[in-house]
């Protein structure tokens, strides 16, 4: 593509394509993808560069795979999409409800198929306040959220997501959605665990203003993503599950992002022991190729919401896709043959250990991940974690950075995220992290 052709696609993508969290200052050249092939990922004018965050947390078996485009053009040509409303149904969608089942919590009985990560948790909340209307308990109907939580962008979930960024361009919040506090949202020297403790402190003290008899789920990420990737204290969901149990409160998990292998584990909370009443999945289900996620119930939730008096009246016209269902099967089926959950676990070890060594500078600091979603801090004073005035922007700087020099990533404020796809090899992992090292090195050289 000359640059003539690239400048032409550029004007027509700023007049006619409002892009996700968009603003005209941010998108005067961007980079414009044209293929990709496993971890890499290449622009118009030729330039490869490391997909460090797989896309946006989602491209799990990397880019390129034929394999999917087959499975989608073999199901297109003969069922591309039916109706899946009830008194209809297709092979492919029940074949990986099964799946999907299989390989989650033992409690877990059934799905419900969304297109995103935001519809699944609009899902479970919509479900778990049916659940206890089913119960003959209809005045509990709160949801509590943690702050710094991200679970997506519809109406209802801008107002559960904690990141106050997304919320004052959009009016009143939605009533009923109660944000508490989140385990090493703001981390101290303090200490992680006493740190989980406070915030699961901070939630008793949340449904008992609320009061009980109010509240149907309390939904949490297992690691915090958007927010900044920030694993808990290991006691921290155990406790969550028994401050559930002895409320009576459903716990939903949002696992759009940790679920299928990110952590090392096929789902976060198996690092936990602990088991949710719900789950939200998307992204690393189809590994982005097609739009799908699904809400996941136990047979416990399941069997109220579908046995009781009242009718589920929730529905998505693509809910059950043919195609997606059919690539999300064939792309479960590549983290099997090729033991992606495994290779997330060893590659998250070494991702990990080689962002350790950058706290030898003096201005980095809490490094931190779990299996392969790690992140950092670029401070003024780690030891006191104090941060750089905004305006110096430290974050974005380290950004532009490491993508001149061809990698692609994600920062939080002054924290700088990474989740490669499960793909990786040992051998690009170094890579990223030359690339990181020597661009920390720019960065806080004239600090």
């Amino acid at each position: 593509m000359d640059n003539a052709q690239y400048r032409a696609l550029v004007e027509d993508d700023l007049n006619h394509w409002v892009h996700p969290l968009f603003h005209p200052d941010f998108h005067q050249e961007p980079v414009l993808f044209e293929r990709g092939e496993g971890v890499y990922i290449y622009g118009a004018d030729g330039k490869r560069y490391i997909d460090g965050l797989a896309a946006l947390w989602n491209v799990a078996v990397g880019h390129g795979r034929e394999e999917l485009g087959e499975a989608a053009k073999e199901q297109m040509s003969k069922l591309g999409f039916s109706n899946s409303y009830e008194g209809y149904t297709n092979e492919p969608a029940i074949r990986l409800a099964k799946k999907v089942i299989e390989l989650a919590y033992d409690n877990m009985q059934a799905v419900y198929f969304t297109n995103s990560g935001s519809e699944s948790n609009e899902t479970n909340v919509k479900a778990a306040r049916f659940y206890w209307i089913q119960k003959g308990r209809p005045e509990k109907q709160k949801i509590i959220t943690r702050v710094e939580a991200y679970h997506g962008n519809t109406v209802a979930m801008t107002a559960a997501t904690g990141m106050q960024v997304f919320k004052p361009q959009f009016g009143r919040p939605v009533p009923d959605i109660i944000n508490a506090a989140t385990p090493d949202a703001v981390p101290t020297g303090g200490g992680r665990i006493d740190r989980g403790n406070l915030m699961i402190d901070n939630i008793v003290a949340t449904i008992e203003q609320e009061g009980p008899d109010s509240v149907a789920a309390v939904i949490a990420e297992p690691v915090q993503g958007a927010g900044g990737v920030y694993p808990p204290p290991d006691d921290y969901f155990p406790r969550l599950r028994e401050v559930c149990d002895r409320y009576d409160v459903l716990l939903v998990v949002d696992e759009v992002i940790t679920g299928f292998g990110r952590t090392g584990k096929w789902f976060a909370l198996e690092h936990f022991d602990v088991q949710p009443d719900m789950m939200s999945i998307a992204k690393a289900i189809t590994s982005g190729y097609v739009p799908m996620g699904a809400a996941i119930w136990s047979k416990e939730v399941h069997e109220t919401i579908t046995d009781g008096p009242g009718k589920f009246m929730h529905a998505y016209t693509n809910s059950g896709h043919a195609t997606g269902a059919a690539v999300g099967l064939r792309n479960l089926q590549i983290f099997e043959d090729e033991r992606l959950v495994e290779n997330a676990a060893a590659r998250g070890d070494q991702l990990l250990s080689g962002l350790q060594r950058l706290t030898e500078n003096p201005h980095i600091g809490n490094v931190r991940g779990l299996g392969f979603m790690c992140g950092f801090d670029i401070l003024k004073d780690p030891e006191t974690d104090e941060a750089f005035p905004a305006s110096d922007a430290m974050g974005a700087k380290l950004l532009q950075a490491c993508q001149r020099r061809g990698l692609i990533s994600r920062v939080r404020n002054d924290g700088y995220l990474l989740a490669p796809p499960l793909v990786a090899t040992e051998e690009q992992v170094n890579e990223i992290l030359t690339i990181v090292e020597d661009s920390v090195r720019e960065v806080t050289s004239a600090l």
